[in-house]
């Protein structure tokens, strides 16, 4: 009971470390670059700089006041863990806002507001999302409309950034607009490097009459497991073979030279994965599964 109790404080601290962490760089991104040329980070928090920048009224304030709402709705819909975690991670961050509020660097360059403001609020995002744990806002929202209506959560983030990039156009007119756009691009880039890595792996689907001596070479050669399906040909009615193996970027030119040279007659397709998980060559193992 005492180790199950000391793991559980372990992992909840992983989280609250994590969270400081990035709801710090989130901050910094914000109050240094976004702020001093009027850019609105997504969701919830692009209407609290919209807020910020029309009347004055602090961003970190206004985060926790549009928040309030969306997380009374959250309580009733979405599990405790994300919940509480959402709550903390909202918390933290609009204490690093008002923290920081005040910070200031001396720049020009419109470039470096975009460039260093999208990297470092992805970085943050990426961090916080990585523990588990979210800023609240739309990700509230997605996750109630993702439970009730199947709704994807990227679907519900596209919809609530669209409305603040067109709230920047009315306000600010479209080259602020266009602006704010490829921050907010560059930033859920960098925030889906840090979740899913940048070594995006390929799982490959090869179909196939005479499996052994294709599997023999491909594992030979790029050391990968593969699994064997049996299955049918619909038109044909013969025997076909589906082999499934995941491999790394840099593996894709020798495995296509070796379909080719083994099996001509093959069919296979490529996919591009995020995240592979569970027993295998460099794959993250289910224990250490975030």
């Amino acid at each position: 009971m005492k180790a199950s109790t000391t793991e559980s404080l372990k992992i909840h601290g992983r989280v609250v470390l994590l969270v400081v962490i990035g709801s710090l760089i989130y901050s910094v991104g914000m109050n240094l670059f976004y702020t001093k040329q009027h850019l609105l980070s997504g969701g919830v928090t692009g209407f609290a700089q919209l807020i910020h920048y029309q009347f004055g009224l602090p961003i970190s304030v206004m985060v926790v006041a549009l928040n309030i709402p969306l997380f009374l709705i959250g309580w009733k819909f979405v599990n405790r863990r994300f919940f509480l975690y959402s709550l903390m991670g909202m918390a933290i961050f609009s204490l690093c806002l008002e923290l920081g509020s005040q910070w200031s660097l001396p720049y020009d360059s419109t470039l470096t507001s975009v460039a260093l403001g999208g990297v470092l609020t992805g970085l943050g995002l990426g961090i916080i999302y990585r523990s588990g744990a979210s800023t609240g806002g739309s990700d509230i929202i997605g996750k109630v409309l993702h439970k009730y209506f199947s709704m994807n959560m990227a679907t519900t983030g596209m919809v609530v950034n669209a409305v603040v990039v067109s709230l920047s156009m009315l306000i600010y007119g479209i080259d602020q607009a266009v602006l704010t756009l490829c921050a907010m691009f560059l930033g859920s880039n960098v925030t889906s490097y840090v979740i899913d890595g940048i070594d995006h792996r390929r799982a490959i689907t090869i179909i196939t009459a005479n499996p052994e001596p294709l599997c023999k070479v491909l594992m030979e050669t790029l050391s990968r497991g593969i699994t064997i399906t049996k299955g049918t040909g619909a038109y044909t009615g013969d025997d076909r073979y589906t082999l499934y193996c995941v491999i790394s970027k840099h593996q894709l030119a020798p495995l296509k030279a070796i379909v080719k040279k083994t099996d001509p007659n093959a069919f296979f397709t490529i996919t591009t994965v995020n995240g592979v998980y569970g027993h295998g060559n460099s794959f993250v193992s289910l224990e250490e599964m975030e």
